[in-house]
């Protein structure tokens, strides 16, 4: 009895041994894409420099709205480049401020900014620019270098800024609050195009001189801002 038992036993580890049960699936090995990081340009926006614009100090007449002329030194680009149009053909230019013999603004462009029961606020940006160089040359442009619509500079007075742009209020019973000698005159239907009109008294309206300072002599910037005739 104790053998069959034994035979028994033999014979069920053979037959657990010579089945071959499948293995559990495994999962397919797929090659993963390799993503490549993108290159570091030298130099990103944090760190690039602004554009350094050669500036000249010069000494300019400075023509008020108000008929004032002052003397003063101030500091502007060196250059300035432009295009202008000659017949049929656009020309890029090129001019040196020293060479500028008058810059003078002949019109102005309004904008109506604000509106309500004291009157229609305008604001007044040159719209025609005339420059005559010392040479003869002249160019008209339909705007004003954007270096030029704030001046900042200096005098036997102290130091100050004089703009290009100014505002003024329309009242339809009155006219213009700062220039009220024109009146009515000018409704501001006709302020959306060219507009010729007086200038603020305290904006500039031309400038002319542009001489370097080294080469202006060794007098200072002397003259104050008395009216001249």
């Amino acid at each position: 009895m104790r053998l069959l038992s034994i035979l028994v036993l033999a014979f069920l580890q053979y037959s657990v041994s010579a089945v071959s049960y499948p293995s559990p699936p495994q999962e397919p090995t797929v090659a993963q894409p390799q993503v490549e990081q993108p290159e570091k340009m030298p130099g990103n926006k944090k760190g690039r420099k602004a554009e350094v614009v050669a500036q000249t100090n010069v000494r300019l007449r400075i023509h008020l709205g108000d008929k004032t002329v002052l003397l003063a030194e101030t500091q502007i680009p060196a250059t300035y480049s432009f295009t202008h149009k000659k017949g049929q053909i656009q020309y890029n230019q090129t001019i040196r401020a020293e060479d500028i013999r008058e810059l003078a603004i002949e019109n102005y462009r309004a904008r109506k900014m604000s509106g309500g029961k004291d009157g229609d606020v305008y604001e007044f940006e040159p719209a025609t620019v005339r420059i005559e160089l010392k040479d003869g040359q002249v160019f008209k442009l339909g705007y004003l270098f954007k270096e030029m619509r704030k001046l900042k500079a200096r005098n036997s007075d102290g130091a100050f800024a004089v703009f290009a742009f100014f505002a003024d209020t329309w009242k339809p019973r009155t006219g213009w609050v700062e220039r009220p000698a024109i009146g009515t005159a000018y409704p501001p239907d006709d302020a959306r195009q060219n507009f010729t009109r007086p200038a603020h008294p305290a904006a500039f309206t031309r400038l002319e001189y542009f001489e370097p300072i080294d080469k202006a002599g060794a007098e200072g910037a002397t003259d104050s801002g008395a009216p001249r005739k």
